[in-house]
């Protein structure tokens, strides 16, 4: 995963102060699944607030530190929030990861970010209802796929340039996830979540009423600074119930899936 956001020391030194001085990000006696699970802290965190949790699914051949490079663009004060690893090794020395598309692998997904929710909840003060699922390329694709199906467990979902499911009965559930808010951003260039896909995917969501907020933007299989702003707007407009103030961003690709 190419990330530009690396390459700027203001927001790597952010990320990094924050680790070494907040204590819940460094986790003391970490066990085996503690290894694969990424925490993010917000600036000027304050125990007795209820913050919302994202749950971010990274992106194919990445990882859970994703989220570092996520968390600036999409904010540093709003939420908590945490990253589990893929379940499928894209490398022989096991450094990338996907998600896997079969049924056992969507079942150790879910029970993976199940077990990822718990651990950030039982480390930061979490509003428990308002807990969003989130991921970029397969991450998205991923997110779609279980919070469609346990659409009482989330907020919300936001899949960027994840394909909308087709298999394993992604509208199971479909009476539930019709209360689901969702947000669907895609590259109009891309491949393999662009303008076909997601036409091929309207007859399905309108069939089964759901409520989904769709946006294009001008680029590939990437991942854009002002994707991130605009979740961010979406996101908070459902934790406060009030319209966000909109910030105007500068598109800036820092990733490519």
């Amino acid at each position: 995963m190419r990330n530009r956001l690396c390459s700027s020391e203001e927001l790597v030194g952010r990320i990094e102060k924050l680790q070494s001085s907040n204590p819940v990000c460094q986790l003391e006696d970490p066990s085996y699944l503690e290894h694969q699970i990424c925490l993010f802290g917000p600036e000027r965190y304050e125990p007795r607030y209820e913050y919302p949790l994202v749950v971010w699914l990274h992106s194919c051949s990445s990882g859970e530190r994703e989220l570092e490079n996520v968390m600036p663009a999409l904010s540093l004060q709003n939420y908590v929030a945490c990253a589990p690893r893929g379940t499928v090794a894209c490398d022989p020395e096991g450094k990338l990861f996907r998600w896997g598309s079969s049924n056992a692998s969507t079942a150790i997904a879910e029970e993976i970010v199940f077990d990822t929710i718990e651990m950030a909840c039982s480390q930061f003060s979490v509003a428990k209802e308002r807990i969003f699922l989130a991921g970029f390329g397969g991450g998205g694709s991923m997110a779609w796929q279980i919070a469609l199906r346990y659409p009482k467990r989330f907020a919300g979902v936001v899949s960027i340039c994840g394909q909308f499911p087709q298999e394993h009965r992604p509208l199971s559930n479909y009476e539930n996830a019709r209360d689901l808010p969702s947000l669907w951003l895609y590259g109009n260039e891309s491949n393999t979540c662009g303008i076909q896909q997601v036409c091929e995917s309207l007859p399905v969501m309108h069939a089964a009423s759901l409520a989904v907020d769709i946006r294009q933007y001008p680029c590939g299989n990437e991942l854009l600074s002002n994707m991130l702003s605009d979740t961010n707007s979406w996101l908070m407009e459902r934790v406060t119930s009030q319209p966000a103030a909109v910030e105007q961003c500068a598109e800036e690709s820092f990733s490519r899936n």
